[in-house]
């Protein structure tokens, strides 16, 4: 139950970040090199995402990956 809770919070964080920036997923997703199904899955919180996405989605998103998983 707490993994999920914090899947869900930290794609949560990236969907808010994305807004912010003013990007669609298909937007990040090309610029990411992520698959768009995948990055919907992040956002869901249905998905576990691997330190290298992290990079990838923090580098698109012009922020560090500890801003993305601290408080979450």
């Amino acid at each position: 139950m707490k993994g999920n809770f914090f899947y869900k919070r930290l794609g949560e964080r990236i969907h808010t970040e994305r807004k912010r920036k003013r990007l669609s997923q298909e937007k990040l997703s090309l610029l990411s090199d992520i698959d768009r199904t995948y990055i919907v899955r992040i956002e869901g919180g249905k998905a576990n995402p691997s330190m290298r996405i992290l990079r990838k989605i923090s580098r698109v998103l012009k922020i560090k990956v500890n801003k993305l998983i601290t408080g979450v």
